[in-house]
């Protein structure tokens, strides 16, 4: 008998033992279980121990999908009941859905690839909880995604922690967050994701994450994308999901919440709100991609042996519900693929972001009891939580609206030059045409204006902002260009990386910032001997150029904007900058005439 730890308690779990000859015991326990629940198994550790496991079984396959900058490869692995442990065509199945669970992403929050390692082994073992759990399933397990992070190893590592005794380190070695990568794929790492995605394109993905920010009962919460950016049949079906496993944690002693987010940050009495997620992140990104995503955060302020157990209990009942729904979630996935490919699709608004509309819901909160104080050290607020329940109703702000929405083009023009932005459109498994000749096409576009940089760097960018002024203008494309046609599956994810105005596109990231520059430039004594001139030949500049000084001071003192001010009137002004490179047709036959098809 297995001994599992559920919080405080030891809870027998029979096992079966299968011995094969050269291979260690299928059932045997796992390093953290080995610890009595103190410990998290190092990099070598841990795939040397899945290794085994899949060597032992003929349900499991050890693999890779990358390697990391530091030279670590990404480890995978595979159960399959029939042993199919290769990527089959994505719209025939044999009546199985395909569900990708990672882990450490972030990788000081251990705890997914842990409850892992111990379904791995009650899979191969096969006991009496798991059962019939692949007969329509095939599970992707990514054990460690961050492995670079997770090998700077240490006890100090997750201040808001309790346990295990070490961990890994939050970012990867270039000191940057996989989950604000999916879109931008900055990162080796995510640029092996988005192939390994799109060779196996899972039906459905979990995220397991652990977070803080309050205490709570909860021991674990969850995020899942119901608020308008996925396909809205997938979002029904989420939605009753989302209810099914609800009811089940709650049956196993682990009630769940939405994502704990208030209102007024730190402030349980304020509320709770919900937000759409950006393609940054993970859950984000899926669902662009037609797939539901679940996004698990186990509370790290509970024991390390409850959020283990309570992330394993919400893995085993999504891949048993997505087996047993398994062919109304197919039917799904690909009616929202062909959904994304059509003219229907593109004739509708296309939400960017969201707002909250400002409703609410009442919403019973398993809280605990606090007190704010203000330090007499720092000068600010702050909760001491007690370790006594409290149950409170408060407003759960959960209905949002779309506040930016794009008019989807039938295609986009990248011109060749533009080569980051159109390794982009490959990572993420985009189609696309070059022209084998150039072209000259009336297309719309966007002239920005207004730019503004963050001071401090994100994500190893310093993100624009803008204003943006619709542009129709002909302009000829060079040999190269590429055509995007959103005739195809991933169409939202086409225009989250190129509608200048969304959350993460690639404009807003920094891949087009050379657009921004100024690069020619006048000389005082040019365009001061230019000036006389100019004013007797445009009468009203005189004028204008009053009134400019009087609505700005600041202008009015400074003779190089002023200078400007006569230079941006001349042939000799750079007329192009600020423009959006990036073309948009709205014409299906010119698109089908450029495209061949």
């Amino acid at each position: 008998m297995d001994k599992r730890i559920v919080g405080k308690v030891l809870v027998p779990i029979a096992l079966g033992l299968v011995l094969l000859t050269g291979t260690p015991v299928v059932g045997q326990d796992t390093p953290y279980e080995e610890s009595g629940g103190r410990i998290t198994p190092r990099y070598a550790e841990t795939v040397k121990w899945l290794g085994d496991l899949a060597t032992a079984s003929s349900l499991l396959q050890m693999t890779t999908f990358g390697t990391s900058p530091q030279g670590r490869d990404l480890p995978l692995i595979i159960a399959d009941r029939d042993g199919r442990f290769e990527p089959t065509d994505h719209t025939e199945r044999e009546g199985r859905v395909v569900v990708m669970v990672q882990a450490c992403i972030h990788a000081g929050e251990s705890c997914g690839k842990d409850a892992g390692m111990i379904l791995l082994r009650d899979l191969a073992a096969g006991t009496p909880e798991t059962e019939g759990l692949l007969d329509r399933v095939t599970l992707v397990f990514i054990p460690i995604f961050n492995v670079d992070g997770h090998e700077r190893f240490g006890a100090y590592n997750r201040i808001n922690q309790n346990g295990p005794d070490e961990m890994g380190w939050r970012v990867t070695a270039r000191n940057q967050n996989l989950n604000r990568d999916f879109l931008k794929a900055d990162l080796p790492e995510t640029q092996a994701w988005l192939g390994l995605f799109d060779d196996w394109r899972p039906d459905f993905f979990v995220d397991i994450h652990s977070t803080d920010g309050a205490d709570y009962q909860y021991p674990i919460t969850y995020g899942l994308e119901t608020q308008g950016n996925m396909d809205p049949n997938l979002t029904t079906w989420t939605t009753q999901y989302r209810d099914a496993m609800v009811t089940a944690m709650d049956a196993d002693g682990y009630p769940m919440a939405p994502y704990v987010s208030f209102r007024n940050w730190h402030d349980p009495a304020s509320g709770l709100k919900t937000s759409a997620a950006s393609p940054r992140f993970s859950q984000g990104y899926t669902a662009l991609q037609n797939r539901p995503g679940l996004l698990i955060e186990t509370h790290m302020l509970k024991p390390y042996p409850v959020r283990v157990d309570s992330a394993r209990k919400l893995v085993l009942h999504t891949l048993r519900w997505c087996g047993s729904h398994a062919d109304e979630l197919r039917g799904l996935v690909i009616a929202a693929d062909n959904f994304a490919a059509s003219a229907e699709f593109r004739a509708q608004p296309f939400p960017l972001t969201f707002t909250s509309t400002g409703d609410s819901t009442e919403f019973e909160f398993l809280g605990v009891e606090y007190e704010t104080l203000t330090s007499e050290i720092t000068g600010g607020q702050w909760n001491r939580f007690s370790d006594r329940k409290q149950t409170t109703t408060v407003p759960y702000f959960d209905t949002l609206r779309p506040n930016v929405t794009a008019a989807l083009p039938e295609a986009y023009l990248v011109p060749p030059e533009w080569t980051e932005a159109i390794s982009r459109l490959e990572f993420h498994g985009v189609d696309f045409t070059r022209l084998d000749a150039p072209a000259e096409l009336e297309v719309q576009t966007w002239k920005f204006n207004n730019p503004q940089w963050q001071e401090r760097p994100y994500e190893g960018h310093h993100r624009v902002s803008f204003t943006a002024e619709p542009l129709t203008e002909k302009r000829t494309f060079p040999k190269g260009t590429a055509v995007v046609d959103m005739n195809q599956r991933a169409a939202r994810v086409i225009a989250h990386l190129l509608e200048p105005q969304g959350p993460d596109s690639l404009v807003k990231w920094g891949y087009f910032d050379s657009i921004f520059e100024r690069i020619e430039y006048v000389e005082s004594y040019v365009i001061e001997e230019m000036i006389p001139t100019l004013l007797a030949e445009n009468p009203t500049w005189a004028a204008e150029l009053k009134q400019a000084k009087a609505d700005n001071p600041e202008f009015a003192a400074d003779p190089w904007a002023i200078r400007y001010w006569f230079y941006a009137r001349t042939p000799y002004y750079d007329d192009r900058v600020g423009i959006y490179p990036v073309g948009r047709l709205f014409s299906r036959p010119q698109v089908r005439e450029l495209v061949g098809g």
